[in-house]
């Protein structure tokens, strides 16, 4: 086997691990709640505010969310006007959605907030959670991640029936130093 292949299999193999960070810098523009098909049971009321745009609200969960309940999280990239699908993109029930991608990605913005964290997030259960002054950054995010306009959409669904969610809209770009 040559070096350069060597080489070029640890590089691969460290940028899957998630090893290489991106130097990026995010803006939240807009958030927008999903209502529910026949009924909204996870009500994002929530806001940006300031010149930061920091994320401020409460989220109400109406019942204890299951494994019966599916997370799906859709990344879409703004192209040419529209809208495009990535190629990230999740659907998890309850307690693997918590474990997997909400600890690693969206708890370390939660700095002020009573969301469950670790085994107390699943099953999620029914109440009125805080966000108070939730600024996101790329820190963990790979080096891959589309540059420009960005759409995260979150879905909850149970028996293929939303019964809510939230819409983000993002800017990523590189930072300037």
């Amino acid at each position: 086997m040559s070096l350069k292949f060597v080489e070029v299999l640890l590089l691969l193999s460290i940028a899957t691990l998630g090893l290489v960070r991106a130097n990026l810098e995010v803006r939240m523009e807009s958030v927008e709640k999903i209502v529910g098909d026949e009924e909204t049971l996870v009500d994002f009321d929530v806001r940006l505010l300031g010149r930061e745009r920091l994320l401020n609200g409460t989220v109400k969960v109406l019942v204890d969310l299951d494994n019966e309940v599916e997370f799906a999280h859709e990344i879409f990239a703004h192209r040419n006007g529209e809208w495009v699908p990535s190629s990230i993109g999740v659907r998890y029930k309850t307690c693997m959605y918590m474990s997997v991608i909400y600890d690693k990605y969206f708890l370390p913005f939660l700095k002020d907030s009573d969301l469950p964290r670790g085994k107390d997030a699943c099953p999620l259960k029914k109440g009125n959670y805080y966000l108070r002054n939730v600024e996101v950054t790329a820190e963990n995010w790979a080096h891959y991640a589309r540059m420009g306009l960005v759409k995260s959409v979150l879905i909850i669904r149970k028996n293929n029936i939303t019964y809510g969610g939230v819409i983000f809209i993002l800017v990523l770009q590189e930072k300037v130093f």
